[in-house]
């Protein structure tokens, strides 16, 4: 049995958690649609699971990102972790939300 979680859905839990810091309101809308996108790709409902999402995913700025993967400043941050993860890019934002590897 599922229950369609709606945007408003998602954020609310992830705030009321114990994961409310883990990402920006911005950062809950950009999963969101990452997640909506991807049912639609797969034709198949995802469960949402806020701890597997939490324990999966990572908001960081991008010089965070440079300073805890080491990073060179001449490499392309985005480029780079894109050839090795899962990359989700915030709206006017200077962080990105990463499923960590």
């Amino acid at each position: 049995m599922y229950t369609r979680v709606t945007e408003d859905n998602f954020r609310n839990t992830f705030l009321a958690s114990d994961y409310k810091n883990n990402f920006s309101y911005d950062g809950l809308t950009a999963l969101y649609d990452y997640f909506s996108e991807l049912e639609d790709e797969l034709g198949e409902p995802i469960e949402f699971d806020l701890v597997a999402i939490a324990g999966e995913y990572s908001e960081l700025t991008i010089k965070d990102l440079r300073d805890n993967y080491s990073i060179d400043k001449d490499i392309d941050v985005i480029e780079y972790l894109q050839e090795n993860t899962i990359v989700i890019e915030i709206e006017n934002s200077d962080s990105v939300i990463i499923q960590d590897y």
